[in-house]
């Protein structure tokens, strides 16, 4: 992957969250932007793909009633249009980070996430697990159903790491679908709180209406 066609940037006050998409072709055009109830979709044209990018914040007060200090989320809707090979990759990482900061991976509720914090303050940056995914793909629900025994294989499609999670997308056939989300948010550190981790457990169906995405 050489080519970032896409890049979206966060400013945090542990470090910069950067949302992007790399391509190892370098052929991008932007084909349409619309503003959504709760977000700003941008559509588009790849060599091989028709990619919608949705960039939104997370919906206050949380499930359980509590705020925070900030949030964005991201979620690519790819659409393989044509033959053509291209290879892409979705990546959410933090970079720039603050001096003495800690890194964790929390994993679990149907999501893989990181958590990065100091003394201060603390972020967590999330995706969608291989439990999600293979729950998706058994219905053909933006995730192909014949990728659904290939979901749990090692590498197969999401990489997590300290500072980063990336989602390489599988050879796709025409006409099929992916929908792949990372969201992040972040508020002061309290030790009786997880309200951050709580911002980015996140379902798709509640994204959706959240954000006033039509589910096709």
């Amino acid at each position: 992957m050489k080519n970032d066609l896409i890049i979206k940037r966060f400013e945090t006050p542990i470090g910069i969250v950067v949302c992007g998409l790399k391509s190892d072709k370098s052929r991008i055009a932007l084909v349409n932007h619309n503003k959504l109830q709760n977000g700003i979709s941008e559509l588009y044209q790849t060599v091989g793909y028709e990619i919608e990018l949705i960039d939104f914040k997370l919906e206050l007060p949380l499930i359980n009633g509590d705020s925070l200090t900030d949030s964005n989320g991201w979620i690519w809707r790819i659409i393989k249009t044509n033959d053509n090979c291209e290879n892409l990759e979705m990546y959410c990482e933090i970079i720039d980070a603050v001096y003495c900061v800690d890194y964790d991976i929390a994993t679990g509720e149907n999501l893989d996430a990181i958590e990065i914090s100091n003394n201060e303050w603390i972020l967590n940056i999330s995706t969608e697990d291989y439990d999600a995914l293979k729950a998706r793909a058994i219905h053909d629900d933006w995730f192909p159903n014949r990728f659904v025994n290939k979901i749990n294989e090692s590498n197969f499609l999401a990489k997590l790491e300290k500072n980063r999670l990336s989602t390489r997308i599988p050879n796709l056939i025409k006409g099929e679908r992916l929908h792949v989300q990372y969201l992040t948010a972040y508020d002061r550190k309290q030790s009786d709180k997880v309200n951050t981790w709580i911002a980015v457990d996140q379902y798709i169906r509640d994204l959706e209406k959240w954000i006033g995405i039509e589910n096709k």
